[in-house]
Formats: structure tokens, C-alpha cells, sequence
């Protein structure tokens, strides 16, 4: 049984409890609103973002020649006056130019919710003319972005970008987070540090596809055009791209490399990473395959016209190549580890433990293969 003391301790810090509860508890706050505009021959779309907002700003097509915008803004604090004050100091202004209506999003650049615990977002919904192109730049708001439209620029920082159907160039630029991208057809310019890229069924008319990340995975799928992929600490996958005469580079560091059905000139490079090459065509130029402290294993459908250059360090390289390959073949050990082949014609002039020179066909192309210390090295054919 207690005491009166204890009681009164009890109480208090009941009557405590239930004050910390008091103020802590959300008061939410929503306001929307809608924009529009009639346009006069304007071919841009341009969005000015705030800084110290969190969100997500969605642009889709419509066939229609103006601009519909609805937005909503919403404050979570202690007490429904201090949201409303937030709330008052957000607005979205719609001004049409020249050449391009403009979508500012204005906060204080000295918010009072910035470095506490209240939450405080916008969702805005862009309805556009197809015809148009987007620019925009932000901070903290995810931008999706769905055409047809004629181009796109997006700058973001600490928020994903996802960006569908659009023909004409794209360039996006993000800070952790993800870029997405599907159905383009034009040049590429993609750069994300702490997240990862992902492309799907993308045409490069004329240039080149650039796709950049910084710790962060990098996945293409479906490209057709010469691209370039460049990464850290992180895999690169590659399926169905066709560069035709051009260049497929996919370069990272500490991270598996991974590619199928690849036609073009083909670089791959890693480190402590193996790489893995499926049902390729290489038809030109000067192709690398290299890596260190792990295997190389590939199958090439076809090699024409070509030298390529395949090379490790303490592990092993299997080498499946067509039938009827021609090529010059010079492959070499460092120090110790075998050279193996195996179904195929080779015709050799140079053969010891650790060296072959030898030849198939013609010699039309040029193969030459490097293990740095001890590994072994497998030539077959298919």
C-alpha cells in the first residue's frame, strides 16, 4: 500500500505524462488550390522549386493548349495556428513568358520548420500540352515526369527523379536517390551520386547514352545506340543493347559486371569483381574486358574485325567462342596455371605451359588474353 508521498509522486508524474502528450500531439493542416493558364506558342515549362521542402511534383500530357495545376500543401505541428502559419508562408505562382510558362514554388529560405520534428510538404499535379519541354530544379521533391514530351532537364537533390515517354534529349542530375527512366528516345545525359540508375527501352538517334552514379547499382535494359556507364562500389547490368557501330563502356569499381546480348565494341572494367558476358557480338574496334582478384567468364556469338584484350589477376578466364571464329589468338600466364582448349581449330605457332600463339581461320581479328600471377585460361567454342 502506498504512502501519501508516493501518491503524490504517482500523480505528478501522471499529470506529467499527459502534458508531454498534450503538446506533442499533431495538428495537421491542409490547403490546395488550382492554376491555369491558356498558352500562346509557348514550348517550355519551366519549375523553380523550393529549397526546404519535402514532396512530389507529378507532370503527365494532355492534348489540350493550356496548363491545369492543382497542388496541396500540407503543415503537421503542435497547434493548428502554427500550421496555419506555415501554410501561409508556401504559394505557387504561374507566369507565362515568351518562350515558357514558369511554376515558382516560394517558401522562406529561412523556413521556420527547417532543423525540427514538424513535417511540412507540397503535392503538386502539372497537366501539360504534349508539344511542351520540362525544365525544372529543386530541392527535396521527387519529380515524375510522363510525356510524350519533347524533352526534358530536371536538377534535384535528395529525392528520386522518375522520367517515362519522352522524345527528345533528357538530362537529370539527383543526390541520393534513384533516377528512373523508360521509353526515351534521344541523347542521355544521367547523374546520380548515392543512388542508382535504371533504363529501359531507350532509342539514341544520334550522340550517345551517359549514365553516371556514385555508389549506387546501374541496370540498362533494351538500348539501342552507343552508351557509356560509369559507377562505384556498385554491379552494372546490361541486357539487349545494341550499339551497332558504336561503343557499349561499362566501367565500375568493386562491383560485378554483368552483360547479355551486347553488339558493338564492348569495354568492361572492374576490380575484385568478376565479370559475366553472355551471347555477344563484337563487330569493331578495340574491346577490354578486364578485371582483378576474380574471374572473367564469356560467350561470344560472334567476333568480326575486331582486337580484343581480356585480363585478370589471381583467378581464372573461360572463353567460349563461335565455330567458325577467325581470329589470332595470344594468350599468357604471369607465373603459374594452365592453358586450356578445347573444340576448336586452332592452328598454333607458339605453345608452352604458360604461353599459345596460335591461329583460327583467316586471323581476320586479334584475341589476347592475360592472367596476371596464377590462374588458368579455358578456350572452347560453341
Amino acid at each position: 500500500m502506498m504512502n501519501k508521498r508516493e501518491i503524490k509522486i504517482l500523480g505528478t508524474a501522471v499529470l506529467l505524462m499527459f502534458g508531454c502528450l498534450r503538446v506533442s500531439a499533431d495538428e495537421i493542416l491542409v490547403e490546395s488550390g488550382v492554376l491555369r493558364e491558356a498558352l500562346a506558342g509557348q514550348q517550355v515549362f519551366q519549375i523553380k522549386g523550393s529549397e526546404n521542402l519535402n514532396g512530389e511534383i507529378r507532370i503527365i500530357s494532355r492534348q489540350s493548349e493550356d496548363i491545369a495545376i492543382s497542388f496541396e500543401k500540407t503543415a503537421r505541428t503542435s497547434s493548428k495556428s502554427e500550421s496555419a502559419r506555415f501554410l501561409e508562408l508556401i504559394d505557387f505562382k504561374l507566369d507565362i513568358r515568351d518562350d515558357r510558362a514558369i511554376l515558382r514554388i516560394l517558401s522562406p529560405s529561412q523556413a521556420p520548420w527547417q532543423g525540427s520534428n514538424y513535417g511540412v510538404t507540397v503535392e503538386v499535379l502539372v497537366n501539360l500540352p504534349e508539344k511542351m519541354r520540362i525544365i525544372g530544379k529543386a530541392k527535396f521533391l521527387k519529380f515524375m515526369v510522363e510525356g510524350p514530351f519533347q524533352g526534358v532537364e530536371l536538377e534535384s537533390t535528395y529525392s528520386p527523379l522518375d522520367i517515362r515517354r519522352i522524345y527528345g534529349p533528357v538530362e537529370a542530375v539527383t543526390t541520393n536517390g534513384d533516377i528512373t527512366l523508360h521509353v526515351i528516345k534521344g541523347k542521355l545525359d544521367i547523374e546520380t551520386q548515392n543512388g542508382g540508375i535504371f533504363a529501359s527501352d531507350i532509342v539514341v538517334p544520334s550522340g550517345y547514352a551517359l549514365f553516371q552514379a556514385t555508389n549506387g547499382p546501374i541496370k540498362l535494359i533494351n538500348i539501342k545506340g552507343p552508351m557509356e556507364a560509369y559507377t562505384t562500389h556498385s554491379a552494372i547490368e546490361a541486357t539487349d543493347i545494341d550499339a551497332s557501330d558504336g561503343s557499349v563502356v561499362l566501367r565500375t569499381t568493386y562491383g560485378d559486371i554483368n552483360v547479355d546480348n551486347i553488339i558493338g565494341e564492348l569495354i568492361c572494367e572492374t576490380s575484385y569483381s568478376p565479370i559475366v558476358i553472355k551471347r555477344t557480338e563484337i563487330n569493331h574496334g578495340h574491346s577490354k574486358i578486364q578485371t582483378s582478384h576474380a574471374s572473367v567468364i564469356a560467350e561470344f556469338s560472334e567476333i568480326s574485325n575486331c582486337n580484343l584484350y581480356i585480363s585478370t589477376e589471381y583467378s581464372n578466364v573461360d572463353l567460349k567462342f563461335p565455330a567458325n571464329i577467325s581470329a589470332e589468338f595470344i594468350a599468357g600466364l604471369e607465373s603459374g596455371g594452365r592453358i586450356h582448349t578445347r573444340s576448336i581449330n586452332l592452328i598454333p605457332t607458339v605453345l608452352s605451359r604458360t604461353r599459345l600463339e596460335a591461329v583460327a581461320g583467316d586471323g581476320e581479328s586479334r584475341i589476347e588474353v592475360y592472367i596476371g600471377g596464377i590462374g588458368d585460361i579455358t578456350i572452347v567454342s560453341q
